[in-house]
């Protein structure tokens, strides 16, 4: 029988999975080498294997594969940096409770006092940024205070810089799985649907994979689910045959067991991500009609608790419920799911499983069943790749003409795929147009060498062979002009909501730009939009380069976003023009955007370009009399 600290030991070494030297561990714990080298030979003993290895030079580590094997409980997720404890400090204060105790925290995260005020000191700095919000310290205990709406807003922050896109990334993925490549998996799926003609989106693709991970996973220690939900219509569907074929392929890969009950919940996992026809007729037979209801009201509580909207995304719904009917079949039949990447999730994504935690809690009080931390670990996973889905760069789709030159033609794809790759797919490449296949396709956008006219309404865009810098331009502004129209609709609010009658002024008198600065800035003050300091943050800003460029335009701002309570955008046209750096300028915009509004800056910007680089439009920009006049001119 392991003692309090023995548990600590492992769950300690498990949550950090890397070579630690005894002396680093013994000062974790408070207690000397010896008495770690005599708890870790008693823990060795006590299992029968060597849980833990020991090395003279590197200390010690704990045995993945034995842990896996033993089926070892640990504690609760243990943060190992200074920034894990800060996320971990703050989630608790968001979500668990109202205060913490210093004492128990030290204990609980195996930190030291001196560790924990370091903490609480970067804490402090962290919500700075968030009006109203302090963390106060009384006695043994630390608070957070401040208006809800700051709370969800940090939640907010810190959840889009815990996911950072690694949701959708599969190299990040497949690391979770240590019994085979999941990379191999993902071509052998790919290799499938091409077989079958079958496509599917990219950000669906990575949710199917990590489902099929996870099976795999199962099936390899021989843990099978059994479904009752295979019919003889699902066993028609191209869906069936995609699933039969991928798990007789990887068969022959890693050698596990066809189930035939795997092959059925992979299609139907497909047939609910085509989201078609077929998915009303087929699955809303397997799906019991309460969950899409319950999904609703669920969707309707995360807005409410963490400020975050899924009810848009069908997406997320179709693959909720295809994984709730899943999960309440586990329920009725009391089987328990493997996940073997839970104290990963739990580890690097402590706060989309949190979100998870909370849908489950609703789940279990809106269905009536008890879900355990396992399926809790899925749940999250469709939360975080929602969630990072609403932060993908969107890649247009081209379809790329040109002749059956392969030298010149590779070179030309090479040019364009370096360029623009970033914001663009090419996904086909034709030697001639051919009407129906475009329409098949469905691009965005056409690309062709060749002159070319058709009746289409896809844009296209002619270019040289050798793409040169004019035709870079070209293929830049058409991918702007595909921006403003996919993004029209947000640009708009985004201009509604940033450009605000009080800081829009017109005839300003000025002599200089810093008074133009201070004038500027002092009503954001007066109004609470930016702290005292954001003044002097631009004017320090403006000594290291001016912010004004050739056209009569200046951009001023400040590099801190810490001085930004609210993002909104100032804009003066001055009476006449004053010199600023080298130019003489009358148009002024002052920036003050959090991090939030970038994505959408980037579109203002594109039509702030566009505009100056036209003398006949830049002109008539300078001239409008009034607030109403400029948002019209804008949003034209």
């Amino acid at each position: 029988m392991l003692n309090k600290r023995q548990d600590r030991i492992i769950s300690f070494m498990h949550n950090s999975q890397n070579w630690i030297l005894g002396k680093e561990l013994a000062n974790v714990l408070g207690v000397s080498d010896r008495t770690i080298r005599s708890d870790i030979a008693y823990i060795n003993k006590s299992y029968g294997y060597e849980l833990i290895e020991s090395n003279i030079r590197l200390g010690y580590k704990i045995n993945e594969d034995n842990f896996q094997s033993l089926d070892i409980k640990t504690v609760e997720i243990i943060p190992q940096t200074s920034e894990e404890r800060c996320n971990y400090i703050i989630k608790e204060l968001l979500f668990e409770r109202n205060d913490i105790n210093l004492t128990l925290l030290q204990d609980k995260i195996f930190a030291s006092s001196y560790s924990i005020d370091n903490d609480i000191k970067k804490i402090r700095k962290m919500i700075e940024p968030y009006d109203s919000l302090q963390l106060i310290r009384s006695k043994n205990y630390i608070l957070l205070t401040g208006k809800e709406e700051q709370k969800r807003k940090l939640y907010k922050d810190l959840l889009e810089n815990e996911i950072k896109g690694n949701l959708l990334n599969l190299d990040k993925i497949a690391s979770f799985y240590k019994d085979f490549n999941l990379i191999e998996i993902k071509d052998i799926l790919e290799d499938t649907f091409k077989e079958y003609d079958y496509h599917i989106r990219d950000l669906t693709f990575t949710m199917i994979i990590m489902h099929i991970g996870t099976a795999l996973e199962r099936i390899i220690r021989h843990k099978f689910i059994k479904t009752d939900r295979s019919t003889e219509k699902l066993k028609d569907s191209l869906e069936y045959k995609i699933a039969q074929t991928f798990f007789e392929k990887v068969s022959k890969k890693i050698r596990i067991k066809i189930v035939e009950d795997e092959i059925v919940l992979l299609a139907l996992l497909l047939v609910g991500k085509r989201n078609t026809s077929y998915t009303d007729d087929v699955a809303k037979q397997q799906i019991d009609y309460l969950i899409p209801d319950v999904l609703k009201e669920i969707f309707d509580d995360i807005k409410k608790m963490f400020d975050v909207d899924f009810s848009s995304d069908n997406e997320l719904k179709n693959g909720l419920e295809m994984h709730i009917a899943c999960l309440l079949e586990r329920c009725k039949k009391n089987i328990e799911v493997d996940n073997m990447y839970l104290q990963q999730i739990k580890r690097n994504y402590p706060l989309v499983f949190e979100m998870g935690v909370k849908v489950c809690e609703l789940l279990e009080e809106k269905l009536h069943i008890h879900i355990k931390e396992n399926e809790i670990a899925f749940i999250a996973l469709h939360l975080g790749v929602a969630y990072a889905r609403t932060n993908y760069v969107y890649k247009y789709k081209v379809v790329m003409i040109h002749p059956r030159d392969q030298v010149l033609s590779n070179l030309c794809m090479e040019k364009i795929t370096n360029r623009f790759g970033d914001c663009m797919e090419i996904i086909q490449c034709m030697g001639f147009f051919e009407k129906s296949t475009i329409v098949d396709l469905n691009p965005d956008l056409i690309i062709t060498t060749l002159p070319l006219k058709h009746d289409l309404c896809t844009m296209t865009v002619y270019i040289s062979l050798f793409m040169n810098y004019k035709d870079e331009s070209k293929v830049f502004q058409a991918l702007n002009n595909l921006d403003r129209i996919r993004c029209y609709a947000d640009f708009k609010l985004l201009v509604l909501k940033l450009i605000k009658k009080e800081f829009f002024y017109t005839n300003l008198a000025a002599n200089s730009p810093d008074e133009v600065i201070t004038k500027m800035c002092s009503n954001l003050k007066e109004k609470g939009y930016v702290t005292e300091d954001f003044e002097s943050g631009v004017l320090q800003r403006e000594k290291t380069s001016a912010t004004s460029f050739d056209y009569g335009l200046a951009t001023p701002h400040s590099l801190n976003e810490m001085f930004i309570n609210q993002s909104v955008l100032s804009i003066a046209i001055l009476d006449k023009p004053i010199k600023w750096g080298d130019f003489n300028v009358r148009l002024i915009i002052l920036f003050a955007i959090n991090r939030g509004d970038y994505k959408l800056l980037k579109i203002f910007f594109d039509w702030l370009s566009n505009v100056i680089s036209n003398s006949n439009e830049f002109a008539k920009l300078l001239e409008v009399n009034n607030y109403k006049e400029f948002i019209d001119h804008v949003l034209k």
